[in-house]
């Protein structure tokens, strides 16, 4: 494999962290974010150069990038995962700042550096809340129903727009999970879920909402394919990173109860949204008054049984790519329950920090 030169914005975070280490292995790394990458993660990255840059500055930006050209001659690609995200429907500055000034900033740093082609983290999530019966592909249009999704919505336009000069591949991520869980909804149904008699019964819905999802290695490897294949790609390329369909909550419900209480029968107590919404209200004054951040809005209620489903056949057929065997999330539950179940405080601080946004790496 000849050696490239690639640049990663926001590679110090969940999914970035992974990204840098493993292609490390292979290729000239520069890696970029506005946090020091802790002590861990510059272990496992041996050789590659770590600059503290913030994307919203476009002279940092720039100075970065000269600065890379400078030491490596030439930059081949960039993988631009640096974001923000919360979880309400206000917009908050941080999206104008860092999701679409920041993009900005980093697409026309390559542009003016020559850089051979962009890779631009977007998510399902961009879609937008299904109608029942859709299908999600990559023709499927955005949707700002939420600020995260109308910031990648942005952030799409604007690497197809600069396309003519900067070849660039979309890849709209499923839910990306690890082996600690670490994702915000997984993780809230796991507390949910993995609670004694009726209070662990409790389901919004008739548990027909459902999501698709990617474990990190599988996004890692995705990744590294749309690299390796880079020079087949047309100059625009939208993709999606995940399992075909979608898994659903009644699914998910199972595995929990029988794999934490051995109940091969335990049945789901479903709730009408409304009444779900009274308790959501309730724990979120809790949450508020003891200083907890929570994952659950109210709003997120409004779509209970719509399923956000897949279909990512074209995007494997153009790659010859799929999930590897056994890491579906029904496959990984087992693993990830048993780190919940003896490892409970690692286990609730490793999501918490990632639920913050401030996930730090361990090998």
């Amino acid at each position: 494999m000849n050696k490239k030169v690639i640049v990663i914005t926001g590679a110090a975070g969940f999914l970035g962290s992974a990204i840098t280490v493993a292609l490390s292995q292979n290729h000239e790394i520069i890696a970029l974010d506005i946090r020091q990458p802790g002590s861990a993660l510059v272990a496992a990255t041996p050789g590659v150069k770590w600059l503290q840059v913030n994307i919203a500055d476009s002279t940092s930006v720039s100075r970065s990038f000269q600065q890379v050209k400078a030491d490596c001659s030439h930059i081949d690609f960039i993988i631009h995962l640096a974001a923000y995200y919360h979880f309400g429907r206000d917009w908050r500055k941080e999206y104008e700042q860092t999701n679409i000034t920041g993009t900005q900033n980093i697409v026309k740093a390559a542009i003016n550096h020559g850089v051979r082609r962009i890779l631009f983290a977007s998510s399902i999530i961009a879609l937008g809340p299904p109608t029942p019966g859709q299908i999600l592909d990559e023709n499927s249009p955005t949707n700002d129903y939420i600020p995260y999704a109308k910031s990648k919505s942005i952030g799409e336009k604007i690497i197809k727009d600069g396309s003519s000069q900067l070849p660039g591949i979309i890849i709209r991520f499923g839910g990306i999970f690890s082996d600690w869980c670490e994702l915000p909804p997984l993780y809230s149904l796991i507390k949910l879920w993995s609670k004694i008699g009726l209070p662990g019964r409790i389901m919004p819905g008739k548990g027909e909402s459902g999501f698709p999802y990617i474990h990190r290695s599988d996004a890692v490897q995705f990744v590294k394919r749309c690299i390796s294949l880079h020079n087949q790609l047309d100059s625009f390329e939208i993709f999606l990173a995940a399992q075909n369909g979608a898994v659903y909550h009644k699914e998910l419900f199972s595995v929990i109860k029988k794999t934490l209480f051995k109940q091969s029968f335990s049945k789901p107590i479903s709730i009408s949204p409304g009444i779900a919404k009274i308790g959501l209200f309730m724990n979120l004054a809790l949450d508020k008054m003891a200083g907890k951040s929570s994952f659950e809005q109210p709003w997120m209620l409004d779509f209970i049984d719509l399923p956000m489903i897949a279909d990512s056949s074209s995007t494997q057929r153009k790659l010859n790519w799929s999930c590897s065997p056994g890491k579906s999330v029904l496959d990984k539950l087992q693993i990830i329950l048993k780190q919940y179940q003896e490892q409970r405080k690692i286990f609730d601080e490793k999501n918490r920090l990632r639920n913050e946004g401030r996930y730090i790496y361990s090998d």
